[in-house]
């Protein structure tokens, strides 16, 4: 389907761009326009109970600006309604309320009238990006003073752990894959064992389910799970065990190659998660 400036017939599906949104109806004539709702502008302003499906002469439904045609292609002409009973079905809804933006709007009502089908592809699309948006899962932890090295796997990664020199960054190590356990576990269900881990030639080591980050300081560890490419930065150190970090996160997650990110943080303790808060980052 394309959206043309040309001359309407009746039973054409038109439309208008008021600001972001789209605003649609069928037409009739010039003098008849049949919509669910007037265009959404400052002064039509309702609540969603008053909205109801009317009528308005083209110069209303435009409000100034261009209307656009639908164009259908050939699957859709064969699937369309004929434009007469269009017309009808529009005219037999005038006055029906039942309003609502994100499912009952003026998109789904000439759909209705047009296909026999209540779609509306402004809500799709935000569903679609809603779904798709980057996830980011913090889990944030104190780091105990005896850490284990059982359980770290894959092996490679438990050898380099165990030749680090230094007691205290081989115990942090050690605790931080065991949090990289948790936060794969929690956020992809999967363990470390299925999370296809590798090391890439430059040491850094990887999985082909999902991305993380992973940081120690102050006592306290930080792992970061996401569907997309992540990096962490602790600008502002966290004092030893405090959530304050949690209520008001000072630890900025950076999502690459995307505009925004919700971002929810985990304090983990004795085996048990803690949901301390949420975030959306633009």
């Amino acid at each position: 389907m394309r959206w043309e400036p040309t001359a309407c017939q009746a039973g054409d599906m038109v439309r208008v761009r008021l600001g972001s949104v789209y605003h649609y109806g069928i037409f009739v004539s010039e003098d008849e326009v049949i919509q669910f709702g007037l265009p959404p502008t400052a002064e039509n302003r309702a609540a969603e109970g008053e909205v109801k499906v009317l009528a308005t002469d083209i110069d209303v439904f435009a409000c100034g600006c261009i209307v656009e045609t639908a164009c259908l292609d050939r699957s859709e002409q064969r699937r369309r309604i004929p434009p007469s009973e269009t017309v009808a079905r529009a005219r037999a809804r005038l006055g029906e309320g039942g309003y609502n933006l994100i499912h009952n709007n003026c998109e789904h009502f000439v759909n209705e009238c047009v296909f026999g089908e209540s779609r509306c592809t402004q809500e799709e699309d935000v569903r679609s990006r809603w779904l798709n948006r980057p996830i980011c899962d913090v889990y944030v932890a104190r780091i105990p003073e005896v850490v284990s090295a059982e359980g770290i796997y894959p092996e490679k990664r438990r050898a380099e752990i165990e030749s680090i020199v230094s007691e205290d960054l081989r115990r942090n190590a050690r605790f931080l894959w065991q949090l990289l356990g948790v936060a794969a576990q929690h956020s992809f269900h999967v363990s470390l064992q299925e999370a296809g881990l590798k090391r890439r030639l430059g040491g850094k080591w990887v999985s082909d389910k999902f991305y993380f980050a992973l940081r120690a300081q102050n006592g306290l560890a930080v792992a970061v799970v996401s569907n997309a490419a992540v990096s962490l930065r602790l600008n502002e150190a966290p004092q030893r065990g405090s959530r304050r970090i949690l209520r008001e996160p000072r630890m900025p997650v950076e999502v690459k190659g995307k505009n925004s990110a919700a971002v929810k943080y985990f304090w983990v303790e004795n085996g048990a998660l803690t949901l301390m808060g949420n975030k959306f980052f633009e």
